[in-house]
Formats: structure tokens, sequence, C-alpha cells
């Protein structure tokens, strides 16, 4: 059973990587909740794996700020610290505004074509107040732009800042964060570069205000969702 567990789709043995994916889907899921140890013994039965495995993927949700290591006392699930969520955007504004400089010298008008309809769903879906689902594609958008980069780098930098952004859903005007999204894919799509990094600078930082205000106002609760 653990065995089974333990494997991929075409059978074989689950990596580093996949561990460290379904370790994460399991905290966005709340099943360990902050504070909670993790168990490398009882990680790598689960899935199957060898500790050592466990061991490279909980470095690395270490490194995006899910669990945190305390001297002599083992790995934990991380308490979600604001200072640290607004920290993420201030980084995300300036990493994804290189990956959108970028997009335009790699994003087929197809890309554009897709992302234009992506942006129509996640503003339909929040008319709709299906919030999860909609904060969901959102953050599937801002990845597929930082993806058509063509940046392995780049792409492996933001990793870090979108998992934090993963308990963080700010309640903004739909049409507004619509007509955002809009506007950045244009500049793209008309290889605006300089407009492009401009407008999701000021789309990041509209949300990172957003969420600051929320904490001000003592309305925030920071929690993991998918």
């Amino acid at each position: 059973m653990a065995g089974s567990r333990g494997k991929s789709k075409n059978g074989q043995p689950l990596g580093r990587h996949r561990v460290r994916e379904k370790i994460e889907q399991m905290i966005l899921n709340g099943e360990p909740q902050p504070g909670h140890r993790l168990l490398q013994q009882h990680l790598a039965k689960k899935f199957g794996v060898a500790q050592g495995i466990v061991r490279e993927a909980l470095l690395e949700l270490q490194a995006y700020g899910l669990v945190e290591a305390v001297d002599n006392r083992g790995v934990f699930v991380s308490q979600l610290n604001a200072d640290k969520l607004l920290e993420s955007f201030d980084v995300r504004e300036v990493l994804e505004g290189l990956a959108v400089r970028l997009c335009c010298e790699h994003t087929s008008r197809s890309d554009v074509r897709e992302l234009m309809d992506l942006a129509q769903e996640i503003h339909a879906l929040a008319e709709q107040k299906k919030f999860d689902r909609m904060a969901s594609l959102d953050r599937e958008m801002h990845q597929r732009l930082i993806q058509l980069s063509g940046n392995s780098m780049l792409v492996r930098l933001c990793e870090n800042c979108h998992a934090l952004g993963k308990t963080v859903r700010t309640e903004r005007d739909p049409t507004q964060v619509r007509d955002e999204h809009i506007a950045i894919l244009q500049a793209i799509d008309e290889r605006r570069a300089d407009d492009a990094e401009r407008l999701i600078r000021e789309h990041i930082r509209t949300g990172r205000n957003a969420l600051q205000k929320a904490m001000k106002d003592g309305v925030f609760v920071p929690k993991w969702v998918r």
C-alpha cells in the first residue's frame, strides 16, 4: 500500500519534486495545521519513498516559507506571518515585471488569446462568487506568464513567492482586476515591454496595498487555500 501510494502515474517511484508537491498540497488543504510537526519517517512511509527524498522536499518547502525547522525539535508547518506575506508581494513585483518583459519576446498571439480568455473566466467566477476557484485561476494566470518568459531560473525564483501567495485572497473589484489583466496582456501582445512591466508592477502593488489595508483594519485572516 505504501508502495502503491509512492508511485507516479507511469508507475515510477515518486521523486523529490512530486513529494514536495504532495506535502505542499496537504498543507494547503489544512491537513497538518500551522505548528504541526512533520515527521520524515511518517511522510516517507506515507509516500513509499526514502527519508532522504522527504528531507530534500522539506528543505525546498522551508525555502518557500511553508515549513520551518526548529533546532533540536524538527520541522513544523509555518505559522503565517503578515510581514512575510507583504515581503512576498515586493519580490513578486520585481520578478513578474521581468517576466512580462521577456514575454514580449517569447509569447505568441495564441498564448495571449488563451490568457485573455482566462482573464474573462476569472472575472466571471468572481461575479458568481466562486472565490476559491477565482483565486486559483488568478494564480494560474500569473504562473503562466512566468512560464512564458522562457527563463527557467526566473520560474524557479518565483515559486517561493507564489507558494506564500496561496494564503492570500484580497477583496478587489473584479472588473478592475479584469481590466488590469487585459491591459497587461495587450501590452505583451503589442510588444510594449516598458508598459507591460509598469502595468503588472502596478497590478501587484495594488494587491499588496489591499492586503496591507485589510491587515491594518483587522479584517484579514490568512489561511492556506488551494
